[in-house]
C-alpha cells in the first residue's frame, strides 16, 4: 500500500516537473528581461524625466550595487519559501517598480525604485534557470538538455525583444510613456504566468524554519568552498569581468548614438538589429561549445572587449554615416555574444553540483557580476562628466581587454578538464559517481577472446559461485 502511494506521488512529481519544462520556453521568451524597456530607458530618463546622462548612468550603477546588497537576503528568501513563491514575489516587484517609474517626479524617487527593483531582479535571477534545471531528469546529459531548452527559450526572447524594440522606438516618438506602459503590461502577464509553475521538489520546497543567522553560517561554508575550488573561482572571476562589460555598456551605447545625432525613432531599429544577432547565436550555444570546446570563453570574450576600443575610435567621427554603420556593426558583435554566453556560463557553473549548493552558486555568481557591472557603470558615469562617450568606450575597452587576457591565462589549467582530472574539492558536490581506473586493467586478444580488467574477472567469478 505504501509502495503504491509512493509510486503515485512520484508520478505526480514527474508530471509537475514536465509541466515546468513545457512552460519554461514561453515564460523565458517574455520575462528573461524587460521588454520595450532598454531601447528607450536612456531617452525616457533624459528627455521625458529631464535627468542628465551622468545621472542616468549613476542610477544604473546604483541599481547594480543594490543587486549586490539584496543577494544574501534574496538567497535566504528563496530557500525559505521555495523557488515558485519567490519568483512570484520577484515578478510583482518588477511590475510595481515599472509602474512607480512611470509616475516618479524626482531623481531620489528613481533611486528608491531602483533599490526595490533590484530585489525583484535578484530573486528572478536565482529562481528562473534553477526551476528548469531541477525539473529535468537527473542524469549525465542533464547539462546538455538544459542548454538545449534554455538556448531555444533565450533565442525566442531575443527575437521577440527585437520586435518590441522597434515598437518601443516608434511609440516613443508619439509619447514617451507608451513603451513604459507596454513594459508594465508584460510584467503583469509574466506575474500571472508564474503562478502556473509547480514546485520542483515538493517536500523541500515547503517553507522552512531556517533562521537568518544559521543561513549566513551555511553561506559562509559555501563561500569557503568557492574560495578553495580553483575551477569555480576561475569561472566567477571571468564571469564578473565579462558580464560587467556586457551589461555595463548598454546605456553607454545609447549615449554614443545620441552624440552621433541618431534620431530617437531609429533607436528601436538599432536595438532590434542587435537582438536578432543574439537570438540567432543563442540557438547555437550547444554547437558553439562542441566546436570551440576549451576555447569557447576566449572566442566569445576577446572580440567584445576589443570592439569597445574600436567603437571609441570610430565614434569620434560623429557626423559620418560610414562611421555610424561600423559602430552599429560592432554593437552587433557585442550583443550577439550575449545570446550564447548567458546559457553557457550557467551550464559550466552547474556542472558537478547538487541541488543544495546550486542556489548559492547562482547567488555568488550574481554577486560578483553585479559588483563588476556596478563598477563599470559607475566608471562610465564619472567619465561622462569629463569626456565624451567615445573616449569612455576606449578606456573601458582597454581595461577590460587586459582583465580578460589575464583571467584566461589564469584559467588555462583550472577549467575545462575531464571530471577525473579535477581535485576532489572541485567535484565535492557532484552527483555523478567518479570513474575509477584500475591499475591492473589490461586488454589483450587471444584466439578472438578479450581478457577484461581484474574488476570484471572478479565479478564473473562471483556470479559462477
Amino acid at each position: 500500500m505504501d509502495k503504491g502511494k509512493e509510486r503515485t506521488k512520484r508520478r505526480k512529481a514527474i508530471r509537475r516537473k514536465k509541466n515546468n519544462v513545457r512552460m519554461y520556453p514561453f515564460y523565458r521568451m517574455i520575462s528573461w528581461d524587460l521588454l520595450f524597456y532598454y531601447p528607450i530607458i536612456y531617452l525616457f530618463l533624459t528627455q521625458v524625466k529631464g535627468f542628465s546622462a551622468s545621472q542616468a548612468l549613476f542610477a544604473d550603477a546604483f541599481y547594480t550595487f543594490s543587486n549586490t546588497l539584496w543577494l544574501l537576503p534574496a538567497t535566504w528568501l528563496v530557500d525559505k519559501v521555495g523557488k515558485k513563491n519567490s519568483l512570484i514575489i520577484g515578478n510583482i516587484l518588477y511590475s510595481v517598480s515599472i509602474l512607480a517609474m512611470i509616475f516618479m517626479t524626482s531623481y531620489y524617487q528613481l533611486l528608491v525604485i531602483q533599490f526595490f527593483y533590484a530585489l525583484g531582479y535578484s530573486i528572478k535571477l536565482l529562481c528562473e534557470t534553477n526551476i528548469l534545471y531541477e525539473s529535468l531528469p537527473s542524469h549525465v546529459k542533464r547539462g546538455k538538455l538544459f542548454s538545449k531548452i534554455d538556448a531555444k527559450a533565450s533565442s525566442n526572447f531575443f527575437l521577440f525583444d527585437a520586435v518590441s524594440s522597434v515598437i518601443a522606438g516608434l511609440t516613443f516618438t508619439i509619447n514617451g510613456y507608451i513603451p513604459m506602459v507596454l513594459c508594465f503590461v508584460t510584467c503583469v502577464l509574466t506575474t500571472i504566468l508564474t503562478f502556473k509553475f509547480n514546485h520542483t521538489v515538493m517536500e523541500e520546497e515547503k517553507p522552512k524554519n531556517v533562521s537568518f543567522k544559521k543561513y549566513v553560517g551555511e553561506l559562509k561554508d559555501s563561500f569557503e568552498y568557492f574560495n578553495s575550488s580553483t575551477r569555480v573561482k576561475s569561472l566567477f572571476i571571468f564571469n564578473a569581468i565579462f558580464s560587467g562589460i556586457l551589461v555595463g555598456i548598454v546605456n553607454l551605447r545609447s549615449s554614443l548614438l545620441k552624440e552621433m545625432l541618431v534620431p530617437e525613432a531609429l533607436f528601436g531599429f538599432v536595438f532590434a538589429f542587435l537582438q536578432i544577432g543574439a537570438g540567432v547565436l543563442a540557438r547555437y550555444q550547444d554547437k558553439i561549445q562542441k566546436k570551440l570546446k576549451n576555447k569557447t570563453l576566449m572566442v566569445l570574450s576577446l572580440p567584445v572587449s576589443i570592439s569597445c576600443i574600436l567603437v571609441g575610435f570610430i565614434g569620434k567621427d560623429q557626423l559620418s554615416t560610414s562611421s555610424l554603420i561600423l559602430v552599429i556593426f560592432l554593437y552587433f558583435i557585442q550583443q550577439s555574444v550575449r545570446g550564447p554566453y548567458m546559457g553557457l556560463i550557467s551550464r559550466y557553473l552547474n556542472n558537478f553540483t547538487s541541488r543544495k549548493i546550486r542556489p548559492k552558486i547562482s547567488a555568488f555568481k550574481n554577486l560578483t557580476a553585479n559588483l563588476a557591472t556596478g563598477i563599470v557603470t559607475l566608471l562610465c558615469s564619472l567619465l561622462l562628466k569629463v569626456t565624451t562617450s567615445s573616449n569612455t568606450f576606449i578606456i573601458v575597452g582597454c581595461i577590460s581587454t587586459i582583465g580578460i587576457v589575464l583571467t584566461l591565462d589564469y584559467m588555462r589549467d583550472r577549467v575545462g578538464l575531464k571530471p577525473e582530472s579535477y581535485p576532489k574539492i572541485d567535484v565535492k558536490y557532484s552527483t555523478r559517481k567518479p570513474k575509477t581506473i584500475t591499475k591492473n586493467a589490461k586488454t589483450s586478444n587471444t584466439k578472438g577472446t578479450t581478457n577484461k580488467s581484474t574488476n570484471t574477472i572478479t565479478k564473473t567469478q562471483k556470479i559462477k559461485k
